[in-house]
This record gives C-alpha cells, structure tokens and sequence, in this order.
C-alpha cells in the first residue's frame, strides 16, 4: 500500500513538472513572437501607408477635403493614436482607432495655425515637413516625415493631378464679410446719396441687395455704384494678365484694396466685386471663358431670375453701365461659341467652399 501511494506521488510529480516546463516553454515562445511582431509594428512601412503632397496650395487647402489619406493596420488588434501635422503651419490632429491585421484609413486635415495663413504672402511658399506619429497606449510606434513645399495663398492651381479643373474653389477668394467690402459697399451706398452721383442710378436709392422685391433695374444700378465706387473711388486699375496654365498668382480683395495705387487682373476685379454683390446677399457668378473671367449677377432673389453681365477689366475709365453693356456683348460671344464655365457662389457655399478670409 506504502509502495502504491509512493509511485503516485512520483507520477504527479512527474506530471507537475512536465506541465510546468510546457507553461515555461510555452511563455518562452509567446514571449518571442511578441519580440518578432513589435520589429514589425515598430516599423512604418509595415504599420501604415501614406502619400502626402510633396506641395501644398494654401489657399485651395482652406477648402480642401483633406491633407492626406492615412491607410494602417496592426497584426494584433489594439488601440493607435494617429497624429499629422505640419509644423509652423497648422496644429496638431490626433485621432485614436482601433487597428486590426487589414487595413483600414482615416483621412486628416489638421487646422492651420490663426495668422500663418497671411504669413506666407511675401516670401510666397516655403518648405516645410509633413509629420506623421502614430502611438500604441506604451509606446510610439511610428516617427516620420515627408518634405511639402506650402504655397502661398495667393496662388491658384487651375488643375488637380487627375486633370480636373480647381474653378469652383475661386469661390474661396470671394470674401464677403472682409472689412475691405464693407468699405466698398459703404462708398457706393455714398454715390447714392451724393446728388452729383444719384442721376446715374435712377432707379435705385440704396444697397439692399434683393431686399422688398428689388426691380431688375434696382439691381442693374446697385452693381453699377459698386463698379463706380472701384472705379473712381479707388482708382483700382485694371492690370491684363491672362488666366494661365498650371498656376497663377490671385490676390484676394483685401490684397489689392488695402493698397494706396490698387491694380488688379480680371479675376480678381470679379472676386472683389462677386464680394460685395454676396455682402448684400445677392447671387454673384465668376464667368470663365479661355483666359479671361467676368462678373455675372442674379437680376432677382428666385432661382430662374434671369443673369447679367459686366465686364470687370472696364477698370480703364469706364463708368458701370459701360461695363454691364460690354458685359453682356461678351457673354453673347462666348455663349455661340460655347466657351463658358460659370462659377456659382451660392451653389459652391452649399457645398462646403467657404472665403479664405
């Protein structure tokens, strides 16, 4: 009987033993695989896929869906905090998703810093760095940058790298509540007033936009003291310059009227006046025909209210109602020949294009 309960007792020892040597061996192997598998999320091109912009417009990038497309993923599933940014010019954006062994993405569009906007005007672009840090909850997994030259928000690209055409976010550089259109309204709201400038605009009396039902010929006139005012109040002159390929310079209205000799091309004569026409809450159009833009205005608050035209680069001397009649020849022109894109600021306000500034 002794011998009995003695060779069981060496069999459990045995099994006690053997099962605590697997348990070791065991946590030996899971214990390096977790080595192996941190060497793989440690390292970025294994954790995440990016391709950020090697260039950046700014002023397309107020308006713009997202800077870049972060794809990651994680053989084990855990919490990750993803954050992008570029240093100096926008702040931080972190986000914290849950990571599995597919990919998923998240796309990010990180603030730009209050100023720096402006702050690029004068040099005009500059090189900076797109910074990408993604953490676990112990430690960061992933550090990396990638070089982006920032344009400043005066240039416009025309084209995006599928070939589409960026017309719609011109609608960015009208700018309705700038203190610059304010201004503007404020001395053409003057030239009504004035009696030696109120027979000009017989049928208007004051800038109030659609405000109790304004007649077509109210409207006609208030868009022709805006003219006036930019004409012989601002003595803005008009500068040719045609609307080029890839990219061209565009000052926004407070650019070019916050100058003492204010000159400006056709696109940013019709941003500056598609400015104040939106101040009184009215519906401005950008016209683009090949190489050239114009102004066109809603005759009414109704959406099938007729349009009409002035032709911005009258800038020369011309007086309103010289511009409205040009406008419309050369609408007449472009509409035969069928070259015209027509830029609808209420429609693009609609769809998330909101001012620059």
């Amino acid at each position: 009987m002794h011998r009995r309960y003695f060779w069981l007792a060496v069999a459990l020892a045995v099994l006690i033993v053997s099962a605590t040597g697997y348990i070791l061996a065991g946590n030996y192997l899971y214990a390096q695989y977790q080595t192996s598998l941190s060497s793989y999320t440690t390292s970025c091109d294994a954790l995440i896929s990016w391709n950020p912009p090697t260039r950046l417009y700014t002023g397309l990038y107020v308006n713009a869906p997202d800077l870049a497309v972060i794809r990651y993923r994680s053989q084990l599933r855990q919490t990750l905090r993803i954050t992008v940014s570029i240093p100096r010019f926008t702040d931080e954006q972190t986000v914290q998703v849950t990571a599995t062994q597919s990919f998923q993405q998240h796309a990010f569009k990180p603030p730009i810093i209050n100023g720096e906007l402006d702050a690029l005007v004068e040099p005009g672009q500059r090189a900076a760095q797109v910074h990408l840090r993604v953490q676990s909850l112990s430690k960061t997994l992933c550090d990396t940058s990638a070089p982006i030259t920032l344009m400043s928000r005066q240039w416009m690209q025309w084209y995006g790298s599928d070939n589409s055409d960026n017309f719609a976010y011109l609608a960015g550089w009208v700018t309705p509540n700038a203190s610059v259109i304010q201004d503007l309204v404020a001395r053409a709201a003057h030239r009504l007033d004035n009696p030696s400038t109120s027979p000009l605009y017989p049928a208007t009396t004051e800038m109030h936009g659609y405000v109790g039902g304004a007649s077509p010929d109210d409207v006609r006139g208030q868009v022709n003291a805006l003219f006036d005012a930019l004409q012989f109040d601002y003595h803005v002159q008009y500068s040719f310059d045609t609307i080029q390929g890839d990219s061209q310079r565009i000052q926004l209205p407070a650019d070019v009227l916050s100058r003492s000799n204010p000159t400006a091309m056709c696109v940013e004569t019709t941003a500056i006046l598609a400015s104040a026409v939106e101040h009184l809450a009215m519906r401005p159009f950008i016209i683009i025909v090949p190489g050239h833009a114009f102004l066109g205005v809603a005759l009414g608050a109704d959406s099938s209210a007729p349009i009409e035209y002035w032709e911005t680069s009258d800038l020369n001397g011309a007086t309103g109602s010289q511009a409205h009649v040009h406008g419309q020849s050369e609408y007449l022109t472009y509409q035969q020949r069928n070259q015209i894109s027509a830029i609808d600021i209420r429609y693009e306000r609609q769809h998330g294009i909101a001012p620059i500034e």
